[in-house]
């Protein structure tokens, strides 16, 4: 085995003693960090264990090795999770037990989105000629549009005018 100057320093930081001292013991042993560390632990030649700023900065620098792993944003991952529900969603259009399409939501937003004037004018259509407009959730039950944005009277106040002049 060489003395390489990765070695050194690892000995260095494990034992906590000099570079010299590193660099003789590796000698002594040809290499072999195990070898090395065990002669320095019978020697006593190990210094103490590292200060609490030195733990606390290899802590910090291990948080911040974490923290960089996780996904930078959040967001990403709850347009994900949102996009993926509505691709399971359904968008159907149908009259008593016959469906006429049955399409997934994110599909059915698209279309309407990219063809706003005509679209708004399609939607219409099947409630004039008596079909019906449904929304199904994944379980195949139908989502209430005005439940979702339904407010309780709590949250919204109206505001009366200060002043009442005619």
């Amino acid at each position: 085995m060489s003395v390489s100057l990765e070695k050194i320093d690892m000995l260095m930081e494990r034992a906590n003693i000099s570079y010299k001292e590193a660099k003789e013991a590796l000698e002594k042993y040809d290499g072999d960090m195990v070898e090395a560390l065990i002669y320095l632990e019978d020697a006593h030649k190990t210094g103490p264990k590292p200060s609490s700023a030195n733990s606390n900065q290899r802590q910090y620098r291990h948080q911040r090795r974490q923290y960089s792993q996780r996904p930078q944003n959040d967001f990403f991952e709850d347009m994900k999770k949102f996009f993926d529900k509505m691709h399971k969603t359904s968008f159907v259009i149908g009259k008593k037990n016959k469906k006429v399409l049955d399409i997934p939501l994110t599909v059915a937003a698209i279309i309407i989105l990219l063809t706003l004037p005509v679209s708004l004018i399609l939607l219409v259509l099947p409630y004039v000629f008596g079909y019906k407009i449904v929304i199904l959730d994944p379980k195949g039950s139908k989502v209430k549009v005005e439940d979702a944005f339904q407010f309780n009277e709590e949250t919204v106040v109206e505001k009366e005018p200060e002043d009442r002049r005619s």
